[in-house]
């Protein structure tokens, strides 16, 4: 009840319903990186999957030398070869 509430008034505002709502945002540069923000924590991380925790899901990156260029407590950018992406219930 209180997600509705809050989806209401965020619609009633005009105001950015991702950043309101703590919606995970991804942001592609091709198939060479992806910037990532309003993600949690890094749950796994290797050089062919990295695994974040969202705060609805969790979103896995599949794919080959893949590297944390950056991350701060907001965002991050992964680089490397993004073969997929998928999102998985919390």
């Amino acid at each position: 009840m209180q997600e509705h509430a809050r989806e209401a008034v965020v619609s009633a505002l005009k105001l950015p319903k991702d950043v309101m709502m703590g919606e995970v945002l991804l942001s592609f540069i091709g198939r060479q990186a992806v910037l990532i923000e309003n993600y949690r924590s890094i749950v796994l991380y290797t050089d062919t999957l990295v695994k974040l925790q969202a705060r609805n899901c969790r979103v896995l990156i599949h794919g080959a030398r893949l590297t944390i260029e950056y991350y701060t407590s907001d965002e991050m950018r992964i680089a490397g070869f993004i073969q997929s992406v998928e999102f998985e219930s919390s």
